[in-house]
């Protein structure tokens, strides 16, 4: 065992390689030369004088060439002598079965591996190497006898060897080459120019396709085994075309078609997107993963359903789907904070993944985004934009992400259509954020249902309006929807608006009482209201304030 010819190892250092020794160098050397991996073990420290592919056990370790320890899951592929692992299928050698200068007998492997199995374990353990770069991106399955019979004849010629035993061909279902239909017409129509029958076939011939002529300008086309890129017809059209030349394929514009019209959906999520917008926020577009510490966080409650696993999720924080936009938004929070940022208005619109009593995917679209009072006028204003059915806000204790004391349930035309409220102090603490977060989550494909209401127009007022403030004290416990359905359950034509103004909780306050500021506004379509009828109205409104919600004027 010595080192490689000078001009081997020449070769080998201007590819990248490290030249080591005569054999490493040949395998290496082949591997360049005909793109197939190839390995050697030390024969004599083979346990049993054998090799065998198997599956590795969970939690199984390997110490590679590298020196590295490596433990294994049950998805990736072994080599095992009769005792253990000797090699990770496609990616590395072992350490214990290495070639060392006291090598005599060798033993040479050469195989196809799945590009795929390849992949994932030379991703999962962080290894990328020569062997595996070359069959994740697929090495010629039938090139296998052919790597063998030119490292042996190497081995003779450079290395002083011989080749002691006979081809052992475990091969138990041997793969065809692929075979693909062209046809010309088809060729032609991707193309746009004009194809003879004798460009197509000395095209493939000089590509070493094989060619079975059909009839009516089609043929039945044999893919050389190399070509592990070439899968589709499109694929065989691909390579006429780069034959032709890109710059003889003449330019045409498209053909002009009638554009579809928006389905209903794309029209009310624009409009929800074009009206929050409007109202300064910044729309976000988070992952459609989650971690299972966003799982735990944000549970997606009874009427969500069970979460759904990633079958290869690429790192821990996206082992499932979300199941709710809050995480994330959340998440977006925190980064705008911790950059300084501290006026953030922030909401996205996207899918959310439940499943079904089934076990089957469920998709569903919600809305996610200062004071309560800025988000419930944002969600009410989003609500007006998309002319969906009145709105409106009641109390909602049962999310376990939201502060009980400051949470709503949105309702729209009597359906719950999602919550609003201040995040919960516990998750404020866990997202370590330095101040309170507000945020909402709508279910969007039901608020579509209940959008694009008739509208009814009117021509604008001809007489002023007048406009009354009143402060009254009420108890805590009585929200303003209640107040407005009551008030507006007056019959008053003339009141058009009733809006909270103000809402205030301190001093001069009794306990378990809020001072509350409303704005009524009154308005004649035939007449100026004089002073007299408009005070008639607000005593109308005072008198129910002070008989059916206890309230007292400030």
């Amino acid at each position: 065992m010595g080192p490689s010819p000078p001009w081997m190892a020449c070769r080998l250092e201007a590819a990248g390689m490290r030249p080591v020794n005569s054999i490493v160098d040949i395998t290496n050397y082949v591997l360049l030369e005909l793109g197939h991996p190839l390995h050697t073990f030390d024969y004599a420290r083979l346990r049993g004088g054998k090799i065998v592919v198997a599956r590795a056990a969970p939690g199984q370790k390997v110490t590679t060439l590298d020196g590295i320890e490596r433990e294994l899951d049950e998805e990736m592929l072994l080599i095992n002598d009769g005792a253990g692992p000797v090699a990770i299928a496609g990616v590395m050698g072992g350490l214990e079965s290495e070639i060392s200068p006291n090598t005599r007998t060798v033993l040479l492997e050469c195989a196809y591996f799945n590009p795929t199995s390849v992949r994932r374990t030379a991703k999962r353990l962080g290894l990328q190497t020569e062997a595996s770069y070359r069959f994740e991106r697929g090495a010629d399955w039938d090139d296998t006898v052919r790597a063998s019979a030119r490292v042996c004849r190497l081995v003779e010629e450079l290395a002083g060897g011989r080749v002691a035993g006979t081809l052992q061909d475990v091969y138990p279902a041997p793969k065809g080459p692929v075979v693909i239909e062209l046809r010309r017409r088809h060729a032609q129509s991707l193309l746009g120019v004009r194809l003879t029958d004798r460009f197509i076939a000395t095209t493939l011939a000089r590509l070493e396709f094989r060619l079975e002529p059909l009839g009516r300008g089609a043929w039945r086309v044999t893919v050389p085994t190399y070509r592990a890129d070439m899968e589709l017809e499109a694929d065989v059209i691909e390579e006429l075309a780069r034959f032709y030349g890109y710059d003889r394929i003449p330019t045409t514009l498209p053909a002009a078609r009638k554009p579809g019209a928006k389905s209903p959906a794309a029209v009310i999520e624009n409009g929800a997107r074009a009206a929050l917008l409007g109202m300064g926020y910044h729309e976000a577009v988070n992952l459609s993963f989650a971690a299972e510490s966003d799982l735990q966080q944000f549970p997606p409650g009874a009427a969500g359903g069970a979460s759904i696993r990633v079958v290869n999720p690429l790192t821990e924080e996206t082992r499932f789907l979300r199941t709710t936009l809050a995480a994330g938004l959340v998440k977006a929070v925190k980064h705008n904070l911790n950059h300084g940022n501290h006026s953030v208005r922030l909401f996205e619109i996207g899918k959310v993944f439940h499943a079904d009593p089934s076990g089957e995917p469920r998709e569903r679209k919600p809305s996610g985004g200062y004071t309560f009072f800025h988000l419930k006028g944002a969600v009410s204003a989003l609500a007006v934009a998309l002319r969906a059915a009145s709105a409106e806000v009641v109390p909602e204790a049962g999310v376990a992400w939201l502060n009980p004391a400051v949470a709503g349930r949105l309702v729209v035309g009597g359906e719950a259509l999602g919550v609003l409220g201040g995040l919960h102090p516990d998750l404020e603490e866990a997202y370590k954020l330095r101040q309170q977060v507000y945020l909402a989550e709508i279910d969007f494909e039901l608020l579509a249902r209940c959008a694009l209401q008739p509208v009814e127009f009117r021509s604008l007022p001809k007489y002023p309006a007048v406009e009354r403030d009143l402060s009254v004290v009420v108890p805590d416990d009585l929200g303003f929807a209640a107040i407005h359905r009551g008030i507006a359950g007056l019959g008053m034509a003339e009141l058009v608006t009733i809006d909270l103004i103000d809402v205030y909780e301190g001093e001069k306050i009794p306990p378990g009482k809020r001072s509350m500021t409303l704005r009524l506004k009154f308005q004649a379509r035939d007449r100026t209201l004089t002073v007299d009828q408009v005070q008639t109205f607000s005593d109308n409104v005072v008198q129910f304030l002070r008989g059916d919600c206890g309230a007292e004027l400030r």
